[in-house]
């Protein structure tokens, strides 16, 4: 896909494509019959954070072929800097309607690298049980090692050998960005995104929030609930959401603050 023939706005130096997920299903579902590349990101706030201060990550969602913005705080600050973001397509969400949607009788074929060890098979059977969108053609932990230790080309061949058409990573952000970069032009299938929870949505290991949860804002309270680990993330996203706020709030006080005098002069 064309990254510069798209209808992209910026947030805080991210591009987000201005889709509705009913957009972003027949997206995945073209690359797929098509086998046209398609690498996609879920920015949510954790991304837009680091983002600030890595220009690594910054770039692998800048590179990729469609953004989407996960998470309400993304939508929020959308409106208040004018970018017409139509509604949060979350990562999750998005895999919970190709899973329900199966397009024809053929369902997309998933693999699954990465998740904390066992997670990924169990999420793999469970998944093949439901019958319905997707299948999971394989899975791969490869532990703890570097972007390159994973990045064998008999880890590369194994993924290809699954005849997966949609990989689903999930390393931790950073990690998993860099290395779908690293990777993607090796890989066979045509559609690659990091979704970090997903596999444990599906293995059922962790429960995902209640839509209300959702809806508000608030599913980062629910996740801290299942995983308590996850609290020092939210909180030091939490501050730099705020920084960020008031930071564009001051900006834009100051810019219409310049304007009404350019306008009585």
């Amino acid at each position: 896909m064309d990254k510069f023939n798209r209808n992209v706005w910026w947030v805080l130096g991210l591009p987000f494509d201005a889709v509705t997920m009913d957009e972003t299903i027949e997206l995945i579902h073209n690359a797929v019959r098509t086998r046209e590349k398609c690498f996609i990101s879920t920015p949510n706030l954790n991304f837009l954070i680091a983002s600030q201060k890595d220009s690594d990550f910054r770039n692998s969602v800048i590179n990729s072929d469609l953004s989407v913005a996960d998470g309400k705080p993304i939508i929020w600050l959308a409106k208040l800097l004018n970018a017409p973001l139509p509604e949060r397509v979350a990562g999750s969400d998005i895999i919970e309607r190709l899973i329900e949607n199966r397009e024809g009788n053929k369902p997309i074929k998933v693999f699954f690298f990465g998740g904390q060890k066992g997670i990924a098979q169990l999420a793999c059977e469970k998944l093949n049980i439901q019958n319905q969108g997707l299948r999971c053609v394989g899975f791969y932990n490869p532990g703890f090692g570097t972007v390159d230790e994973m990045s064998s080309s008999e880890i590369i061949e194994e993924i290809n050998q699954s005849d997966a058409d949609f990989v689903i990573v999930s390393l931790g952000a950073k990690k998993g960005q860099a290395w779908i970069e690293e990777n993607k032009d090796k890989l066979e299938a045509p559609v690659i995104s990091h979704l970090g929870a997903v596999v444990n949505f599906i293995a059922g290991t962790v429960n995902r929030a209640p839509k209300i949860f959702q809806k508000l804002g608030l599913e980062w309270v629910w996740r801290i609930k299942e995983e308590p680990g996850l609290w020092k993330r939210y909180f030091m996203d939490g501050i730099g959401f705020i920084k960020l706020i008031i930071l564009h709030l001051l900006r834009l006080i100051l810019s219409n603050g310049k304007s009404n005098s350019n306008k009585q002069s």
